[in-house]
């Protein structure tokens, strides 16, 4: 292990803040902006001459425009939700102060349009559909902030997607104020199918082991917003990653995926697993870097396993000397169809200041970002994966506790998908 800290020198971020800056701005998965992105990010692989593939799927997802409720001869400005878009509703409006209240069989929710402070749970869209309810109009987390916010694309196919629309908190307030009156929600954009693709690299181990580690991040961002921190910083961690890499290979294979559709549903992921499922028996670890770049935050790592690996990165960070927050718990991003699987994961991010404030809106920018808040995970994840990549044995136990297992399933059950969807039934689409 010492000689792996060693090894590898200082890693300062400028790598991967230079690549940042070439993928500036909205790259909703599928669209031109994403596409482009995907183009520099091959160009970068070609440069360093490592060998690549792209893998194509399908997806639904949404370009969108302004929305606007009309109240009599009022009218409040709003952002639809993607997915949901285009669509012009009218009806009475209700406040619901909770799902609970909704689930009240002694009240009547058809033909309503529902004021609710957060979007419900995925799962209890089917609930609301059979209700009849109209639209949903959500309150937004402040004035200043266009947030983007959308629904999950598997909710096409089961034909329970509503019509939603975010507004200031200032304007729910008026709203609140009138409810019992009728109003009408507009959503301008379009909502389509199209395919986008993955970029998947490999670095060939130097020994005849099978053993691999898979490291990962997405490349689209959430309509609306520019994906500074979410997640721009951690593919500009993994190009640093896979730029030592590359001169410096493990023992065992490493296999970058850069993923595509994470923010509609961690389709390209899902997809990944669902193609690579084989392979996965020899895929020892999983490492996911979504949000990072925070100069002023904390460097954490969520592990999706076991207490085992709880504790080998805690003893990694304090022999090299890290500050990091670890912890065992599910995190929502592209490692989740992994440890379905079976394969522990691990999430490294920062957060805290500015940027990771601004997830999912707007002002996501990667001005907030410096090369100083990218080194931390930069260090110590080079340092974490040539050391485990370089183990005479595989110092990673194989195993997810129970009681992480039954949060992964909740995961998914919560969203309203059976198990089979997540990854099996995607098996023999093209």
């Amino acid at each position: 292990m010492l000689k792996s800290l060693e090894k590898g020198g200082k890693m300062t971020g400028k790598i991967a803040y230079d690549l940042m800056l070439k993928l500036k701005g909205e790259r909703i998965a599928g669209t031109d902006n994403h596409k482009k992105a995907n183009r520099v990010i091959i160009q970068f692989l070609k440069d360093l001459k490592v060998e690549y593939e792209t893998m194509e799927f399908p997806l639904h997802i949404s370009e969108i425009g302004k929305g606007n409720i009309f109240l009599g001869s009022k009218k409040y400005e709003g952002v639809p939700y993607g997915l949901t878009v285009p669509f012009s509703v009218d009806g009475i409006l209700e406040y619901a102060e909770s799902f609970d209240q909704i689930e009240n069989v002694d009240k009547n929710f058809e033909n309503k349009i529902l004021i609710m402070k957060n979007r419900p749970n995925i799962s209890k869209f089917p609930i609301l559909k059979k209700k009849k309810i109209k639209g949903i109009i959500t309150a937004s987390r402040s004035d200043d902030l266009i947030s983007s916010l959308h629904l999950s694309s598997w909710m096409i196919e089961k034909k329970c997607i509503i019509p939603m629309i975010d507004i200031k908190y200032s304007d729910v307030l008026k709203l609140i104020e009138n409810v019992g009156k009728r109003v009408k929600i507009q959503g301008k954009g379009k909502t389509f199918k199209t395919r986008s693709e993955n970029i998947i690299a490999r670095i060939k181990g130097k020994s005849k082991s099978k053993e691999r580690i898979v490291l990962m991040g997405h490349t689209d961002t959430v309509p609306r917003s520019p994906g500074g921190s979410d997640n721009s910083g951690g593919i500009g961690i993994m190009a640093e990653m896979i730029t030592y890499f590359s001169k410096n290979p493990t023992k065992r294979d490493l296999i970058f995926s850069f993923f595509s559709g994470e923010e509609w549903g961690l389709w390209g992921s899902r997809f990944f697993v669902a193609r690579r499922e084989r392979e996965l028996k020899d895929c020892i670890l999983g490492i996911n870097f979504d949000v990072a770049g925070d100069p002023f935050g904390t460097t954490q790592c969520i592990v999706t396993a076991s207490d085992y690996l709880v504790n080998v990165i805690s003893f990694a960070s304090k022999f090299s000397g890290t500050s990091l927050n670890v912890s065992k718990d599910i995190y929502s991003s592209d490692n989740m169809p992994f440890s379905l699987k079976g394969v522990p994961t691990v999430n490294f991010l920062r957060v805290g200041g500015v940027p990771s404030r601004f997830i999912h809106t707007d002002k996501d920018s990667v001005d907030y970002i410096t090369e100083k808040g990218l080194s931390p995970l930069i260090s110590f994840g080079k340092f974490f994966v040539e050391t485990v990549g370089n183990s005479s044995i595989n110092p990673i136990d194989r195993n997810i506790d129970e009681g992480i297992k039954k949060k992964i399933e909740g995961y998914f059950t919560g969203r309203g998908m059976e198990l089979k969807d997540v990854v099996d039934s995607l098996k023999k689409i093209k």
